[in-house]
This record gives C-alpha cells, structure tokens and sequence, in this order.
C-alpha cells in the first residue's frame, strides 16, 4: 500500500479545485470564475489501486496589497510541511508571471530535500500545441520541477498519466483514512461553500469577497435534509441586489445550490436562505 499527502498551489483561477474535483469524482471543491473563491485549505481523498491519494486544495496566489489576499497566500503555504508532493497548477491560456515567481521563490525557499514539486499546465485545450511545447521547454530550465505534466482539468486529458506518475512517489506505508471517505470538512461548512459558489456566479462582480454563508441549522432524517443558511453583507444595496426583484434572484440562487446539495447527498434537500445586514466587525 502507498499513501501520501499533495498540495495543490497555484495562481488564483489557475484550475486547482476543478482539477480536485475531477480527480475525485464528485464536486468537493469550490469552482468559480471569481479570484480567490476558494477561501481556506480544503482537503479530499481518493483511493486508486491500493494507493491512497491526500489532496489539499488551496487559496489561489494574487498579487494583492490587500490584507484578505495576504492572509489566504499564508494559508496556501501553511499545509506545506505536511506534504510529500506538491503539484504547481497554472493556467498555460495566461500570463500570471508575478504569481508564479511568487510561487517559485516560496517554494525554493520552504520545500524539503525529499518533497517533489511537479508543475502542472493546465488548460491546454485553450492553447495551441506549439505554446504547450514551448512552456515546457520554458520551464524545463528551472530545477524545482521532478516533472512537468500538459492537461485539462475541465476535460480529464492526461490526468490519469499524472496520477499514474504520482503513485510511484507516494511513501510505503498503511493508509490512513477509510476508502469511502472523501471529503474532510464539516458538512455546515460544505453546504455553506456551495452557496457561496452559487452566489459568486449569480452576481458576478457586485457582491463583495466577504460576504459571508452561515449554515445555521441542518435538520435530516432518512430521506430529506432541512438546512437553513444566513447570508451576511455589509451594504443595504448588496442585500437588495442577493434578493432581486420579488426575490427573483435568492431563489435562483437556492434552487443551484440546492440541487447541488442533493446530488451529493443523494437526498431530498430543502434550503431555506436569509439574508442580513451586519457591520463589517460583526461579519
């Protein structure tokens, strides 16, 4: 048996809890088109031919002098003593120079001798063949690399290679956690993230990064789930524009993220959604 611990690091928007999830199976990671919507270090677990893969989702890196993308960059790294591997994902289809030197240099600096980091281009369904070769040749001149892996996340290509590759990196050992775990966050939390998810993609850019999801109370029984949830936000006008006309969007909202609860479950979910105002210290 094989078990391991992997980090997934990478610029914001780089691919990392899409390619989470695909490994996985089942939506486990947040997935938004919003910078930084992956909030804290998330982690999941895949079981593949008597190997036992650890994933540790983190917060993407943006060059930021704000205070939140400071905190979530020290939270990216704060899992990095804890791992035997670390996958670099970036978006080969764009220029994140800053990120990924940011990245680098961290890394060169932190890692140990016996932590491998393997540099994932991601997105290459975007991108010609010839700009994948060329990024390989580019980072082929930096030593960090034990190896560098073309794929799509979106599309599975050559996800099963990387895995495949890792394996064999993996430490001997029992493995750690239940085969029919794979996820390690409490449900509240999970739920929480789902709406979340459902609200950065519905409002797009006029709801701010902290607004924030509290899953209340979780009511269950045999064959249906009863959650309740409290969105708080910091502005009248961003409480007008969650609610929508007649509460328009808030249940176009709940209706997304109540489906996707119930995938997951497998169950019947009622989502019962409040919106609040709070000041900014009480968020």
């Amino acid at each position: 048996m094989r078990s391991g611990s992997i980090l997934l690091l990478g610029p914001t928007n780089s691919g990392k809890s899409t390619l989470l999830n695909q490994i996985v199976g089942k939506r486990v990671s947040m997935v938004s088109r919003k910078q930084q919507s992956t909030t804290f270090n998330q982690k999941a677990l895949k079981n593949i031919s008597e190997a036992e893969f650890i994933f540790n989702d983190t917060p993407g890196i943006y060059a930021s002098p704000k205070r939140i993308s400071n905190k979530m960059t020290n939270s990216a790294f704060s899992e990095l003593d804890h791992v035997q591997i670390i996958y670099l994902v970036i978006d080969i289809s764009k220029k994140n120079e800053i990120e990924i030197k940011k990245i680098i240099e961290t890394l060169k600096n932190k890692i140990q001798i016996k932590q491998k980091v393997f540099l994932l281009l991601n997105k290459i369904d975007k991108v010609k063949k010839n700009k994948v070769l060329e990024e390989i040749n580019r980072f082929n001149n930096f030593e960090l690399f034990e190896s560098i892996f073309p794929i799509s996340a979106l599309s599975s290509e050559g996800i099963d290679t990387l895995l495949n590759f890792t394996k064999d990196y993996l430490p001997r050992r029992k493995i750690k956690y239940s085969p029919k775990k794979n996820l390690f966050i409490k449900k509240d939390l999970f739920y929480s993230e789902v709406t979340r998810e459902k609200i950065y993609d519905k409002v797009h850019r006029e709801i701010p990064y902290h607004c924030k999801i509290v899953t209340e109370k979780i009511l269950k029984n045999k064959n249906e789930i009863k959650i309740y949830q409290m969105i708080k936000v910091t502005k009248k006008s961003h409480k007008n524009i969650l609610i929508g006309k007649n509460g328009s969007t808030l249940k176009e909202i709940g209706i997304l993220a109540r489906k996707e609860i119930s995938n997951y479950e497998n169950k019947k979910v009622h989502l019962f959604l409040f919106v609040k105002l709070f000041s900014e210290k009480n968020l």
